[in-house]
């Protein structure tokens, strides 16, 4: 991939020379998938390992692991870069994602962020330029970080494949992310259940209820027998302890007596 103009960066790496100017597809892709492996390195790390110091330090490391790895994959950008252009691509993600999942669209596809002209998206407040793929990576990596580094987006993608059913990838580009198209229903996909089986789930939806009900009974009595032990050992310890200091209250009078008597 060819890079943009170059410029030297003084506070970063005086080794590297640093590209410039709009960020193209293929370093976003690049720097999206470095940030995803970043969030799993870090979910991987044991907590006795993470650096001490000041609380700004590792954040420091974190994007100098992230320009490291964008080096490495054709993306010759700074690590202030990196991290002002993730803030924005964030930004931009949350809003599209916020405005999906909102109310205002009422199912309707035409209403759907990806089948607004740029215009639209304008007079919603939505960022103009929000790619597909950009969303959908933005997604993977957003479900990634909730999950801990756990890798749950392609066991998704592959159920979504599987539904759409063959040919559902043309026009990919120009379409709404997959979980982003409203989903149709029919009939035969909610089969109506018989008045037994509904009498038959009510019934075990009570059987349930009484089980945690006991459940949470006993727990509160294992919990109270517990207080009332310890109550009872701190009595019998109180009581040692007066014990105690009586047994030595005697002694020294005792040995005061013998001194007076000796005299």
């Amino acid at each position: 991939m060819e890079k943009n103009v170059l410029v030297v960066v003084g506070e970063e790496d005086k080794s590297r020379e640093y590209g410039k100017g709009n960020w193209t597809m293929d370093e976003t892709m690049v720097l999206i998938q470095a940030r995803k492996m970043d969030y799993e390195r870090r979910a991987q790390r044991p907590e006795a390992l993470l650096p001490r110091g000041s609380s700004s330090r590792p954040q420091e490391m974190r994007w100098k692991w992230v320009e490291d790895r964008c080096w490495g994959h054709g993306c010759y950008r700074s690590q202030n870069q990196c991290n002002d252009r993730w803030d924005n691509l964030m930004r931009d993600y949350k809003k599209v994602r916020a405005y999906e999942m909102s109310s205002s669209i009422g199912g309707n596809p035409d209403l759907s962020y990806w089948n607004l002209e740029k215009n639209d998206r304008k007079e919603r407040n939505l960022p103009s330029n929000v790619l597909p793929e950009v969303y959908e990576a933005l997604t993977e990596v957003a479900q990634r970080k909730r999950s801990g580094g756990a890798s749950a987006a392609p066991a998704r993608r592959t159920e979504e494949k599987r539904e759409c059913g063959p040919g559902a990838g043309a026009g990919a580009g120009s379409q709404a992310p997959p979980h982003a198209r409203p989903v149709t229903t029919t009939g035969s996909q909610h089969p109506r259940i018989s008045p037994q089986r509904k009498r038959k789930r009510g019934e075990g939806s009570s059987s349930d209820t009484l089980e945690l009900s006991s459940a949470i009974m006993k727990c509160a009595s294992i919990m109270a027998d517990a207080l009332r032990a310890g109550e009872k050992q701190e009595e019998v310890r109180h009581k040692d302890l007066i014990s105690a200091e009586r047994r030595k209250a005697k002694l020294e009078e005792s040995k005061v007596q013998r001194k007076l008597q000796n005299k």
